[in-house]
């Protein structure tokens, strides 16, 4: 590809929800990453920002849990886990 690295802040978690005129895609946000992928250089970086659950208390979804969950916020966004 021609790019150094790719920068992704707060975006990938969104893809294939619907939620800005994509398509419902369950595997969008991997997908996403792919694509990133063939773009940069061999030897490229990236670096990726995406919202992470290590916390007791899932503030999405106002409840306890057990930290670390992964979940989906529909039609919002993506939270990853460990």
């Amino acid at each position: 590809g021609p790019f150094d690295g790719i920068v992704s802040f707060s975006s990938v978690e969104h893809s294939g929800l619907g939620r800005y005129g994509d398509g419902l895609n369950p595997w969008g946000d991997v997908q996403t990453i792919g694509r990133a992928w063939c773009a940069c250089k061999q030897g490229g970086f990236l670096l990726l920002g995406v919202p992470y659950d290590s916390t007791p208390f899932d503030e999405c979804a106002g409840r306890q849990n057990s930290g670390g969950e992964e979940g989906l916020v529909w039609n919002a966004q993506r939270v990853y886990g460990p």
